[in-house]
C-alpha cells in the first residue's frame, strides 16, 4: 500500500491540470487547449493503472514491473506531450500522422507484451521511450521561430523532464527513490501544465495590445477625420462666401439707380454674376454627388459609348478656359466601345484635366492620351506640376484630402473631385490611380471595361 501512495500526489496533480484545461477550453476554445486536456486525463489514467499495479505487486522497485495497462498509458502520455507541443505552436498533427502513431503505438505494444517479455531490459528501455518523447516535444518548442518566453519557458521544462526520464530509465530504487522520482516527474508535469496555461493568458495580452493598437489606430483616424471636417467646413465655408459676395456685390451694384453703368460694363458684372453661379452649382453638385457615392446610390447609365468624342469635348474645353495652355492629344485613329456614363466619364476628364491645370505651371503642357490594352480603356493625363509624395498617392482619392494645404492654398477647392472621380470610375466597374515623383508631375490614369456584344 505505501508503493501505491507514490503516485498519489501525482495523479492529483494531473487531475488538477485536466479540470483547468478543460475549463479553459471551454470558456476561450483554443484548439491547443483541448489537446492538453485529453493528455492530462491519460496522465492520470497512467497514474491509477500504476498504483493498480503496485497493489498487485510488492516488489522494491515499483517502476520495474509497468503492465500492460501502465505501459500503453505511459506511451500514450510521452506520445501526446509531443502532439500537444505542436498544437501549442499552432502545427497540429494531421490525421495521416495520427494514423501512423496508432499503428507505430500497436507495434510497440506487441513488442513490449510478446516479443521482449521478461526481458531485463525491458523496463528500463520502456521508460527510455517515454524520455525519447519528452525530448521530441521540447525540441518542437525551443527549434520554433519565432518562439514566446511560454513557449520557450514550456520547452525547458519538457526537456528537464526528458532528462529525467532518461537518466532513472536504468536505476533500479528502493521506495523512497521511486517516490522522489515520481514527485520530481509530477512536479515538472505541473509545471509543464502551467506553462500551458501560460500560453492562454500570454495571447491574451497579445490579443490586449493588438487591440490596444487598433484603437490608438482608430483615434488617430478619427483625429484626422475631425481635422479634415473642420478644414472642409473652412474651406466650404470660403468656396461659398466668395461667389456669394461677388454675385451680391455686383447684383447690388447692378440695382443701384445712380450708378450710370455703360452697357458693357454691365455685361462684364453679368459675366462674373453667371460664373460664380456656375461655381456655386459645381459646389452643390460635388457635395451631392460625393453624398451617393458614400451612400452607394451613384447611378451610372451604362452604354456603349465612343469615348473619342468625349476626350477631344473635354480638352476643346480646357482650351476655351485657358487658351495659353499647351495641350497635347495622343489618340488612335479609332478606339473601341466601351461601356459608360457618357456624362459621368465626362465629368472625370473634366475633373482631372482642371486638377492638372490647377496644379502645374502656366508654360507647361499638359498630356490627354488613350489606349486599348487587354481588353480594357486606359486613359491617362499627364502633367508637369508639383508631383505627389510617394506616401500620399493613395490619399489623395480620399474627400476633403488635400496634398499639402500649405503649399496649395493658392489653389481653390474642396478636396472632393478626386474623390468623386474614384467614385465613378468604381461604379463603371473600372480602377484609377496616381503615378507621380515630387516636382516631377503626376499622370492620373483609369481604365473601363471595353464594350462587347452581349455584355
Amino acid at each position: 500500500m505505501p508503493s501505491a501512495l507514490i503516485f498519489a500526489v501525482p495523479a492529483g496533480v494531473s487531475l488538477v491540470l485536466a479540470v483547468l484545461t478543460t475549463v479553459a477550453y471551454w470558456q476561450m476554445r483554443r484548439p491547443y487547449l483541448r489537446v492538453w486536456a485529453i493528455v492530462w486525463v491519460i496522465v492520470v489514467l497512467y497514474y491509477l493503472a500504476l498504483s493498480q499495479r503496485v497493489l498487485e505487486d510488492t516488489r522494491t522497485d515499483s517502476f520495474a514491473m509497468l503492465g500492460v495497462g501502465a505501459t500503453l498509458f505511459g506511451w500514450l502520455r510521452a506520445v501526446g506531450f509531443w502532439v500537444g507541443a505542436r498544437a501549442l505552436i499552432g502545427r497540429p498533427v494531421s490525421s495521416r500522422t495520427l494514423g501512423l502513431l496508432a499503428v507505430v503505438s500497436l507495434v510497440w505494444l506487441w513488442l513490449i507484451s510478446a516479443a521482449l517479455a521478461g526481458q531485463p531490459l525491458l523496463p528500463g528501455l520502456t521508460r527510455a521511450s517515454y524520455g525519447v518523447w519528452y525530448l521530441a516535444a521540447a525540441l518542437v518548442l525551443l527549434l520554433h521561430r519565432p518562439n514566446t518566453p511560454v513557449g520557450l519557458l514550456t520547452g525547458l521544462f519538457l526537456l528537464l523532464l526528458a532528462g529525467q526520464g532518461l537518466l532513472v530509465s536504468w536505476l533500479v530504487m528502493d521506495f523512497w527513490g521511486s517516490l522522489v522520482s515520481a514527485w520530481v516527474a509530477s512536479a515538472l508535469s505541473l509545471a509543464v501544465g502551467l506553462s500551458v496555461l501560460g500560453r492562454l493568458l500570454e495571447e491574451e495580452r497579445e490579443a490586449a495590445t493588438a487591440r490596444e493598437r487598433e484603437l490608438a489606430t482608430a483615434n488617430a483616424r478619427l483625429a484626422e477625420l475631425d481635422r479634415l471636417k473642420s478644414e472642409f467646413v473652412s474651406m466650404v465655408s470660403h468656396e461659398l462666401r466668395t461667389p456669394l459676395g461677388l454675385i451680391k456685390g455686383y447684383t447690388g451694384t447692378l440695382l443701384a439707380q445712380d450708378t450710370g453703368l455703360d452697357a458693357d460694363t454691365r455685361g462684364e458684372f453679368l459675366q462674373v454674376i453667371d460664373e460664380e453661379t456656375d461655381r456655386l452649382t459645381e459646389l452643390v453638385t460635388n457635395l451631392l454627388d460625393m453624398s451617393r457615392i458614400e451612400a452607394g446610390s451613384l447611378h451610372v447609365d451604362l452604354q456603349p459609348t465612343r469615348i473619342e468624342g468625349l476626350l477631344r469635348a473635354s480638352a476643346d474645353r480646357l482650351q476655351t478656359r485657358e487658351p495659353s495652355r499647351t495641350l497635347h492629344l495622343d489618340l488612335p485613329e479609332r478606339l473601341p466601345l466601351v461601356l459608360a456614363d457618357a456624362r459621368r466619364i465626362t465629368q472625370v476628364l473634366d475633373n482631372l484635366l482642371t486638377n492638372a491645370a490647377r496644379y502645374s505651371p502656366d508654360d507647361t503642357p499638359i498630356a490627354l492620351a488613350a489606349c486599348a490594352r487587354d481588353g480594357e480603356l486606359l486613359v491617362a493625363v499627364r502633367d508637369q506640376g508639383l508631383g505627389i509624395a510617394a506616401d500620399k498617392r493613395e490619399q489623395v482619392f480620399e474627400k476633403f484630402f488635400r496634398v499639402d494645404p500649405s503649399d496649395t492654398r493658392r489653389f481653390a477647392g474642396t478636396g472632393l473631385g478626386l474623390a468623386i472621380c474614384r467614385g465613378i470610375v468604381q461604379a463603371h466597374r473600372g480602377a484609377i490611380w496616381v503615378d507621380s515623383e515630387e516636382g516631377c508631375g503626376s499622370t492620373f490614369t483609369f481604365r473601363l471595361p471595353i464594350y462587347r456584344e452581349g455584355t
